[in-house]
């Protein structure tokens, strides 16, 4: 047996319907005993207004992490039961970043994009071109409550003034500790090896661990928060790669040159390139005596929490350390959600859809909190005492405040961070010198974007 609802009746199945929605009433059928949120749907079978929207696994609700996948049906049926008329199909993005890029730009060009799509903030200039303005869909209180450099860099296209994408998250990679083992935490990198001998005097299997999979991990957790702290830069004012060139070489290599003593003096071991997700990371953290600090992303938040259940509360969160110890500077991440569709109707209700789940004031707080992410609007870090009187939370927000730099959006930076990483691979497995993994490195990129 089926049902026939009247969508925009205050009664619609307990709750209001969309408000942005036609002032003349449309018949929809609702089946008997919907499931509302399914693997590859989200909203009403028999809706009329279908829309299609692509996002990470980890960002979807067929992630793994309980406390995600949670917050994501929930929230997700809610807006579906709001709006009976609209189904939403959610598609996954590759896992490799360079791969997804890719892709994401040769669906945008040839104009076979989903209506609306999770790309990562750095690159979104690349995509202004394609994307539709979505103003009017927030008020100015909204607009500025947005940190400004997330309206800088990726969601105000320059060209035109319109707001092209809303940044919904943020994260950095920094040091996480346990303060048992590791009181204060290293801030200079002659820090890190006095205190990881130190931990291994005492019997800890490892001095500190990294994620070493090959993996933009690397690039954005090893090594740039490292090499911007010195003064390093990646590419000139016109997107060409210069970090070979001397000054930035000798910057680059003073880095690589830091991972090299590590696993030299024992501090770093070689089978750190073996840790080639967020989960075995959470694994060694888990192990008894295995290490007491890491370089990990704030994103690890709710999966340590996941993990080490009543032994988290032993744990820190502080800044990447760098050469100098008065140095703070971390790289900041996230991603922003744009929209493509020209469609004014599904535009509108995609909007309405990632508002509710992840951008508004309730949504952004609901997912960030679920997921262990910073928020970018203040009213969420002010408002929500989840974010305001947290340790962690607190400490993220502070680390990026100290000191943070984009990594470029110049469309040759997943080829400049693949070498880089092959390059810290090669010192870490003492293949290659410091200065001689720099060389190749940008041997390689030059080569590659000719």
């Amino acid at each position: 047996m089926r049902k026939t609802v009247i969508i925009g009746m205050a009664l619609l199945i307990g709750v209001a319907a969309w408000a942005g929605g036609s002032s003349e009433p449309k018949k929809v059928t609702v089946p008997d005993n919907i499931q509302w949120v399914t693997a590859d749907r989200i909203g009403n079978p028999n809706a009329s207004i279908s829309i299609s929207f692509a996002v990470d696994n980890t960002y979807s609700h067929l992630t793994q992490t309980a406390s995600r996948k949670e917050y994501l049906t929930k929230r997700m049926e809610e807006w579906a039961k709001m709006n009976p008329d609209v189904k939403l199909i959610p598609q996954i993005l590759a896992a490799n970043n360079n791969e997804r890029l890719a892709k994401q730009l040769e669906q945008a060009a040839t104009g076979s994009q989903v209506d609306a799509a999770m790309i990562d903030g750095q690159f979104v200039p690349l995509f202004y071109r394609w994307l539709q303005p979505i103003d009017k869909y927030f008020t100015k209180e909204e607009m500025d409550d947005w940190f400004e450099w997330c309206k800088k860099e990726a969601m105000i296209d320059p060209a035109d003034g319109k707001m092209k994408a809303a940044w919904f998250i943020t994260n950095t990679v920094g040091l996480w500790y346990n303060k048992e083992a590791v009181p204060k935490p290293p801030k200079s990198w002659d820090d890190v090896i006095t205190v990881g001998k130190d931990l291994k005097s005492k019997g800890w299997q490892y001095g500190m661990l990294a994620w070493g999979g090959k993996n933009e991990q690397i690039s954005y957790g090893s090594v740039m928060p490292m090499f911007f702290g010195l003064g390093g830069n990646l590419v000139d004012k016109d997107g060409k790669p210069i970090y070979g060139d001397a000054a930035n070489k000798a910057k680059l290599a003073e880095v690589f040159a830091f991972w090299d003593r590590a696993v030299k003096e024992g501090i770093v071991p070689q089978r750190v390139l073996d840790i080639n997700n967020n989960g075995d990371l959470a694994a060694e953290a888990v192990k008894d005596k295995s290490v007491a600090m890491f370089l990990g992303g704030s994103w690890l938040y709710s999966i340590l929490k996941d993990n080490l259940k009543d032994k988290f509360a032993n744990w820190e969160f502080a800044g990447t350390p760098q050469k100098s110890g008065e140095m703070r500077m971390q790289v900041p991440g996230g991603y922003c959600m744009a929209f493509f569709s020209k469609d004014q109707k599904k535009l509108e209700l995609a909007v309405s859809f990632m508002k509710y789940v992840f951008l508004g004031k309730d949504g952004m707080a609901g997912w960030c909190q679920a997921a262990g992410y910073t928020p970018v609007r203040n009213s969420v870090l002010k408002d929500f005492p989840f974010f305001s009187q947290d340790k962690f939370q607190s400490a993220f927000g502070q680390v990026i405040a100290a000191g943070a730099r984009l990594r470029p959006n110049t469309s040759t930076y997943p080829i400049i961070s693949e070498h880089i990483q092959e390059g810290w691979q090669n010192v870490i497995l003492q293949k290659q010198t410091p200065a001689d993994a720099v060389d190749n490195a940008f041997k390689k990129t030059l080569n590659q974007i000719k």
